[in-house]
């Protein structure tokens, strides 16, 4: 039986872990250690790569744990529970005990409900969307690609607004918008900054910002990660909510999500890290280093270290 975080981390050869251990953390960890997580590991500094690179570590993030062309069965679930915890986030930070202006989401009889602008129609944006719009709200989808606005329409009929993300829909309705939501995210790389401080000075006064790409580095120029006990700060005039791994905040639904996801992958690796990886290409895709080796191309261009292909180190088995 271990007890502490530090009995976890100094015997365990696979660590499963929301987040990339802290620097703090890292010293715990074992060398050789496979490290399962959401490690976003294109965001992550210099020093935290070369922290992996010295302890021979074996990196399996579950971001990109993918099957088929397109499928990604931990991190889709875990993303569209944070879309609905974001949309929760802001019904209570618009109201007067939430610090906000007293505004009723999806308003009442003679009184309009608030305007929700969601920037991003993925799996994160579509499920904000949908649990804006069972409150009430107004909601107005900005998306690049034309196919993901036309899913989001079928699923969710007219009640949300969809346009092609530009500089004229962006700023035609960030200034009316009572709450922003940025979910925007580049799978495997930093989230563009979409956002730039001109942007946020257009929103009304009282508007709240909700980054739900700060782990990947976030998608607005004033964003910057906050904690759930000191979860608003304020930039440009606008209040702003970033936190990381959003999902923690209902932490009991989450974690019963997650290890719904999770659980075959694990059982996987139960016969262990190279027979895993021989025969599963989904392990494969979220394979970041090898044994302290990069044999991610995605990640290439992020971590300075020769490249290494998996297969001659781990050679696939049909």
């Amino acid at each position: 039986m271990l007890y502490s975080a530090r009995d976890v981390a100094t015997q365990s050869d696979v660590l499963v872990k929301v987040h990339a251990p802290t620097e703090q953390e890292d010293e715990l960890v074992r060398p050789g250690v496979t490290l399962l997580g959401f490690l976003h590991l294109a965001s992550v500094d210099a020093a935290g790569h070369a922290r992996l690179i010295a302890r021979k570590a074996t990196t399996l993030s579950l971001e990109m744990v993918r099957e088929g062309a397109d499928e990604y069965p931990i991190l889709e679930p875990l993303s569209a529970l944070g879309g609905r915890v974001a949309i929760a986030l802001a019904a209570y930070h618009l109201t007067v005990p939430g610090g906000g202006p007293g505004i009723l989401l999806g308003g009442c009889s003679g009184v309009p409900p608030a305007l929700v602008l969601v920037i991003g129609g993925g799996t994160a944006g579509q499920a904000a969307a949908a649990e804006a719009a069972a409150l009430g709200a107004q909601v107005v989808v900005l998306d690049r690609d034309p196919r993901r606005l036309q899913r989001l329409e079928r699923t969710l009929g007219r009640v949300a607004v969809t346009a092609t993300a530009s500089e004229y829909h962006l700023t035609r309705y960030i200034e009316q918008a009572d709450v922003v939501i940025g979910a925007v995210a580049v799978r495997g790389e930093p989230a563009p900054k979409v956002l730039k401080r001109q942007h946020v000075r257009m929103m009304r006064e009282g508007s709240l910002f909700i980054d739900m790409a700060i782990d990947e580095g976030g998608c607005a120029e004033t964003s910057r990660p906050t904690t759930p006990e000191t979860p608003v700060y304020e930039a440009e005039g606008v209040r702003h909510i970033c936190i990381p791994n959003l999902p923690s905040e209902v932490a009991n639904t989450s974690s019963r999500a997650l290890g719904a996801s999770l659980l075959p992958y694990l059982l996987e690796l139960g016969t262990g890290v190279r027979p895993a990886l021989a025969r599963s290409a989904a392990l494969r895709n979220a394979c970041g280093f090898f044994e302290g080796q990069l044999v991610s191309r995605p990640l290439r261009k992020f971590v300075s270290a020769p490249l290494v292909d998996l297969e001659t180190l781990v050679p696939w088995t049909e």
